[in-house]
């Protein structure tokens, strides 16, 4: 499971990516969403705020889960991944270096200018990517984009709207 972990700057929402460690047996060097893998009586939301800390440092407190977006299978590992959207509040980041090289703020709106373009695989199989800035965001991650991509639109709306809310009945 993953987060799709999204901060707002000057009301713009974007969208974090982490580029994994190149000593890593999986996926090294991938630019991808902090996750993992559920451990033993986790739930998938409890592991994914497990490694959402451990990834990039972001407590569970800090944030907020906003729903669930599409899940996929990663081609190579056969990994089944769900996906979580989370708004992180006050962020703050401290990178676990032995499993995040770096990290990546991508502004939602860039995903509305460019495709999710098809690719084939050595091993024959099919993809997408996206080329945004020179990163390269591609296999699984630019699936969950891909086909999130109006949900997570909706789900930021319902969010802004219950700040709005919010905010509208505080006292003054």
């Amino acid at each position: 499971m993953v987060a799709v972990p999204i901060v707002f700057i000057f009301d713009e929402p974007y969208v974090i990516f982490i580029r994994r460690a190149r000593h890593l047996l999986r996926h090294a060097n991938q630019v991808a969403f902090p996750g993992g893998v559920v451990e033993d009586g986790e739930t998938l939301a409890e592991a994914m705020f497990r490694e959402l800390e451990e990834e990039i440092g972001v407590a569970k407190d800090r944030c907020r889960l906003l729903g669930t977006l599409s899940s996929t299978v990663t081609g190579k590992s056969n990994l089944f991944v769900q996906a979580f959207l989370v708004q992180i509040d006050r962020p703050h980041f401290r990178l676990n270096k032995s499993e995040v090289q770096d990290l990546y703020l991508v502004s939602l709106s860039s995903f509305d200018r460019i495709s999710c373009d098809e690719i084939v695989l050595p091993s024959g199989g099919r993809t997408c990517r996206f080329v945004i800035d020179g990163i390269v965001i591609w296999g699984a991650t630019a699936r969950i984009i891909r086909d999130s991509l109006v949900k997570i639109k909706q789900l930021l709306e319902g969010f802004r709207d219950e700040l709005s809310d919010h905010q509208a009945n505080q006292p003054r």
